[in-house]
C-alpha cells in the first residue's frame, strides 16, 4: 500500500509538472518581428513598416554607460566639441591612474579630496557633452523646419 501511495504521488507530481511546463498555444501575431509594429495592411501602415524596416539596421546599441552613450553621439554626430572632450576625458582618466598608483600611499585626506574632485570633473565633463548632444539634436530640428 505504501508503494502504491508514493507511486501515485510520484506519478501526480510529473503529470502537475509536465502540465504547468507546456507551451501556451497563442495565435499567431500580425506584429512583425523586426520592427515591432503592429500591422493592419494599411497603405500607411504598410508604409511605415517598410521605413521602419530599413532604418533598423542603422542603430546603435547603448554601451549601458550614459556619459559614454552621449559621446558616441557626438563622435557619430560629427560635433566640433567632440575632440576637446574626449581630451578632457583622457586626462580626467589620467588623474584616476595616478590616484590608483598612489591610494595607498597618500594621505587620507588628499586622496578623499583628489577623488571628489575627479568625480567632480567628470560629471561636468559628461553634462556638458550631454548638453552638446542636444545642440546637435536642436540644429537638426531647425534643418528639418525648412521642409
Amino acid at each position: 500500500m505504501m508503494l502504491r501511495t508514493s507511486t501515485l504521488l510520484l506519478l501526480g507530481s510529473v503529470f502537475l509538472l509536465s502540465a504547468c511546463s507546456a507551451p501556451s498555444k497563442k495565435a499567431p501575431s500580425a506584429t512583425s518581428a523586426t520592427t515591432g509594429y503592429q500591422s493592419t495592411n494599411t497603405p500607411t501602415d504598410k508604409y511605415i513598416a517598410k521605413r521602419v524596416t530599413t532604418l533598423a539596421g542603422f542603430t546603435l546599441a547603448s554601451s549601458n554607460n550614459v556619459c559614454v552613450d552621449h559621446f558616441n553621439f557626438l563622435k557619430e554626430a560629427q560635433s566640433n566639441n567632440y575632440p576637446k572632450y574626449t581630451k578632457d576625458y583622457g586626462d580626467i582618466g589620467k588623474g584616476y591612474r595616478f590616484l590608483n598608483i598612489n591610494k595607498n600611499i597618500m594621505d587620507k585626506d588628499a586622496k578623499d579630496v583628489y577623488t571628489m574632485m575627479l568625480e567632480m570633473k567628470l560629471d561636468t565633463l559628461c553634462t556638458k557633452v550631454q548638453y552638446s548632444g542636444y545642440a546637435v539634436v536642436k540644429d537638426k530640428i531647425k534643418e528639418l523646419s525648412s521642409i
